[in-house]
């Protein structure tokens, strides 16, 4: 399954409300500190 944008904005805060609920959206998760992965997207090994 590959995902592609629907929307590109500038800010979390330029998301408009109406996207959100016409798309279902009910939840954002962001990365803002690369802690999940990082910049290169290089999977981190388990240790």
């Amino acid at each position: 399954m590959l995902f592609y944008p629907k929307l590109y904005v500038d800010t979390i805060k330029d998301i408009p409300y109406e996207f959100l609920d016409k798309n279902s959206i009910k939840a954002i998760i962001l990365d803002m500190d690369n802690t999940l992965i990082d910049f290169d997207a290089n999977i981190l090994e388990r240790r």
